[in-house]
């Protein structure tokens, strides 16, 4: 005789499996419903698709692990600016098990190509590693924050006192500069409106380097 337990196990896990579809069914629906929300809202913004830029692509394979892949990617301008999104994977490995993991980058273009310089939140861990970064007359923004280039003397003149106060007033937001691009970045695929708050930020940030800094250290195209 077949006892209730034996038929209710075999029911229990019919009910799990279609439980788990179910789950999959219902978050693929929600990721293309996001998908084509993202896609209306970057279209509203005059954005537009585009193929991924090796260049950009360099760039984010030097502010994250390198081997990544671009896997979307958009172009627009943004008061009066050219402008460059796109969302980066990379994997990590520890030996024994891999993760993938998203971020995102948008680029506004600068009117000519200067030296590199990367702004980011000083760490412990960065202190370790990365050595010595440029120390500036504000205590609070060093401790803060790390400033890498090459040369002390232009990091300097970008990195004036109002530039420093603006950086602190955007204390979550990373960047760089590179060429003739000015560049942040962001855990996890865009969201159009971050990214409009993002590209606020980031032309404060520009409007901020000296007209001299544009004069004696930039060049007519990116290097």
């Amino acid at each position: 005789m077949i006892s209730f337990f034996a038929l209710l196990i075999p029911l229990v896990l019919m009910l799990l499996v279609l439980g788990l579809v179910a789950l999959v069914l219902r978050n693929g629906r929600r990721r293309r419903a996001l998908a084509q929300e993202r896609a209306a809202q970057a279209a509203a913004s005059g954005w537009y698709l585009v193929p991924p830029d090796p260049w950009l692509l360099q760039i984010a394979g030097s502010v994250f692990p390198a081997g990544g892949d671009v896997t979307e990617a958009w172009a627009g301008s943004y008061r009066g600016r050219g402008m460059y999104l796109f969302d980066y994977r990379y994997v990590t490995s520890n030996g024994k098990t891999q993760s993938t993991h998203h971020v995102h980058f948008v680029a506004l273009h600068l009117p000519v190509a200067l030296p590199p310089l990367m702004i980011t939140r000083e760490t412990g861990l960065r202190r370790m590693f990365h050595g010595r970064d440029l120390e500036l007359e504000n205590a609070a923004f060093n401790e803060q924050f790390r400033v890498d280039c090459d040369d002390d003397r232009y990091g300097s003149a970008v990195m004036h006192p109002r530039m420093m106060e603006c950086v602190q007033y955007n204390p979550a937001l990373e960047w760089l500069i590179s060429g003739n691009a000015f560049v942040t970045w962001g855990v996890g695929g865009f969201h159009v409106p971050d990214v409009h708050a993002r590209l606020e930020a980031m032309t404060r940030l520009i409007d901020l380097i000296p007209p001299f800094v544009l004069r004696d250290y930039g060049q007519p195209t990116y290097r």
